[in-house]
């Protein structure tokens, strides 16, 4: 009986850990390999690095003027900080955070931006994804604005980027037979998403969850 439990325990410790490291001749260099399992391939998560525009948050204290809630719409009149004001453009994502109601974030876009008539302030109308009744005039505000600097740059999920001695990886994905540690250097961090300045092509795909035991056989650090 318990020699029946021991080969119990050893396969179900093989479906599990069936990723195996293993050395590989390369130009005469032994270089590490790692087969991912499909019971681990299932665990982790792929994406693809693609260009996209870099992005910036721009942080505008203010308040809130008027909201208009209709059935279908919420627009809300914000009088914001002038600084940085120039780079927000129509279009731009936008969230506003309320010191009546810290917990809660109201997400929306910027539909309009008046130009400062004075020298320190301006204008946002920001239309609300959801339509909202509990924002309140003067009630004191940030808007949070998502800005394109202009610039294309490789964009990838920042949890696919594991910082080891002060250097950045990054897990390249091609099938579960051929998993390449590459290191990156990274640009800017915008939410969830890390631009990266070399290392990385568009359209490679990259681990970007549950990838440490992988990088960890893989790595020579």
């Amino acid at each position: 009986m318990k020699c029946i439990s021991f080969i119990l325990v050893l396969f179900v410790a093989s479906l599990c850990l069936t990723a195996c490291k293993h050395p590989e001749i390369d130009g005469g260099v032994q270089k590490k390999t790692f087969v991912l399992s499909d019971t681990m391939l299932k665990t982790i998560r792929i994406d693809t690095a693609s260009l996209k525009p870099v992005q910036k948050e721009l942080q505008l204290p203010g308040r809130i003027l008027r909201n208009n809630k209709t059935a279908r719409k919420t627009d809300v009149l914000i009088d914001v900080a002038k600084a940085d004001l120039k780079n927000v453009k129509e279009g731009n994502e936008a969230e506003i955070i309320t010191a009546s109601l810290p917990e809660k974030v109201f997400y929306g876009k910027v539909e309009t931006v008046y130009p400062a008539k004075d020298s320190s302030a301006g204008r946002l109308d920001i239309l609300l994804t959801i339509p909202e009744a509990l924002l309140k005039p003067e009630m004191k505000a940030a808007v949070i604005v998502h800005c394109n600097q202009g610039d294309d740059m490789i964009a990838i999920p920042e949890t696919a980027v594991i910082a080891d001695h002060s250097k950045n990886f990054v897990l390249v994905f091609k099938d579960k037979y051929n998993i390449q540690v590459r290191e990156v250097q990274t640009y800017t961090t915008t939410g969830d998403i890390i631009y990266i300045l070399r290392g990385l092509n568009a359209g490679e795909n990259v681990i970007s969850a549950h990838q440490q035991q992988i990088y960890e056989a893989l790595s020579d650090n």
